[in-house]
């Protein structure tokens, strides 16, 4: 079969994550992995597999059209998100202008728990994808386009809309052959956080996370790991036959399991990849001191730590299982390895008030982590904070295009909207001006030189946001 795997043109100019757990408009330009690794399953089962990312490359979807019109595909699959969805369907319409004999597939896991309303938006979705292990659905259906059996599909029949639900069974994704990377002819196109990190891809080592945060939109998904060898041995192609110098672990929590991580990091360091590129991870905030020296080792670069607050009341609220001061020792022993922090937090979670919010500010001045970012609660459906707003009632005249990550809907607080979404941009505002933050990064950077493109990328990235208040993330 003819199969056409597209990520959907930028939104309103702004770069696009349509990756799982991370879909959103974004301020990085991120590769298309998880459909290279579902183009990867689809080939080795034998299917012509064509991968458009007009993300990436800010193709139209006029440019998308002609590709089509010149591979002429039997089966059109694309991802979406709750912030774009509107545009990215349209990929269905043209799909089926120029044929209406074609099936059209959608995968968008932060819609999932809504699949009537997904399928009544549009006239030419045949099916939409509801698992989270999304790669199993997508191969039955290019194998016979018979979607009754198939769990975790959604689709219409005589104008009803039908409902599969998702299997309890993980797809086997420690059973993933060696990526289709070739599919991505050039990775200069792709960076994170700033676009010195380039050429640059992220990888998927595991998925899920099953810790269970409040505000999470896979906290049942157990965790699903690939081993290690396996993700080395593609870490090992990339740098060495695709010259890549920086590279993301997708990863939920990299530090959810500590033999595994030093596993990974000893496999990195045995085959001499740690001298030849660098690396990113997202984490708890418990990183103990042992786990950052081993990251650091093996060519760790920086982390994404999940922090969330400064306030111990909302962190034990938000069943977030750290503390205030783990995540103060995290950011102290990444400093101390040279590894940068980029420190993420949500304001508005449950049982957050004005001086929370100024604890959570607190923490930022005081820590200092090398880069920060505050997004306001949004309540994702899945998640314990989603439910909780369903029971009060705030969740009925909600669009879910407007779930945005720089402007609360709704709160579940005893604060109004307008005073968390105020809040955040005053936590920016305040940071920015902060001389202790500024000398603290040009200390990082005097110590690590090589970091200044870096350095240099993430100031013309702050100035921007004080130019424009804050009122966005990108």
């Amino acid at each position: 079969m003819r199969i056409a795997l597209i990520n959907p043109s930028r939104f309103k100019k702004m770069p696009v994550g349509r990756e799982d757990r991370c879909e959103n408009t974004i301020p990085n330009i991120l590769p298309p992995t998880g459909l290279v690794y579902l183009a990867t399953l689809l080939l080795d089962r034998g299917h012509d597999v064509n991968l458009i990312d007009a993300n990436g490359y800010d193709l139209s979807l006029e440019d998308v059209k002609k590709i089509l019109i010149k591979n002429k595909p039997d089966f059109v699959v694309f991802r979406a998100t709750p912030e774009t969805f509107f545009e990215d369907i349209k990929v269905a319409d043209v799909a089926k202008s120029l044929d209406g004999n074609l099936k059209t597939a959608m995968i968008c896991w932060t819609l999932s728990y809504i699949p009537e309303e997904v399928i009544s938006k549009s006239d030419n979705l045949d099916y939409y994808i509801t698992d989270f292990y999304y790669e199993r659905p997508i191969m039955e259906l290019a194998e016979n386009f018979d979607p009754e059996n198939i769990p975790g599909v959604s689709y219409k029949e005589n104008g009803e809309v039908i409902n599969n639900p998702p299997s309890k069974e993980a797809y086997e994704f420690d059973l993933l052959p060696k990526p289709a990377w070739d599919l991505i002819p050039d990775f200069n196109l792709y960076w994170t956080q700033v676009p010195s990190t380039s050429p640059w891809t992220f990888i998927i080592s595991m998925k899920g996370c099953g810790m269970n945060c409040s505000f999470c939109a896979i906290t049942e998904i157990k965790p699903k790991f690939r081993p290690e060898k396996k993700v080395v041995d593609e870490i090992e192609y990339l740098v060495n036959e695709r010259n890549l110098k920086y590279l993301s672990f997708f990863d939920s929590t990299f530090n959810i399991n500590r033999k595994r991580l030093f596993r990974m990091c000893d496999e990195i360091i045995d085959r001499d990849l740690n001298q030849h590129f660098k690396w990113f991870a997202n984490v708890r905030a418990d990183i103990k001191e042992d786990e950052a020296s081993k990251m650091a080792e093996a060519g760790c670069k920086g982390v994404s730590v999940g922090i969330e607050s400064g306030s111990q009341k909302v962190l034990d609220l938000a069943n977030k299982k750290t503390t205030v001061e783990q995540a103060a020792e995290t950011i102290k022993n990444l400093k101390k390895e040279g590894i940068k922090q980029y420190a993420s937090f949500i304001v508005g979670l449950p049982g957050e008030t004005l001086e929370t919010m100024d604890q959570t500010k607190r923490f930022i001045l005081k820590t200092k982590p090398t880069g920060f970012q505050v997004n306001s609660l949004v309540p994702y459906s899945r998640s314990k904070v989603y439910d909780l707003a369903v029971e009060q009632g705030l969740m009925e005249e909600l669009q879910f295009d407007n779930l945005l990550l720089y402007n609360s809907p709704i709160s579940l607080c005893e604060l109004s909207v307008d005073e968390i979404n105020d809040f955040r941009r005053k936590i920016y505002a305040d940071v920015y001006k902060n001389p202790g933050w500024w000398m603290s990064n040009i200390k990082e950077v005097i110590k690590n030189p090589e970091d200044i493109h870096m350095g240099l990328d993430y100031t013309k990235r702050v100035f921007k946001r004080l130019i424009r208040g804050v009122n966005s993330e990108n």
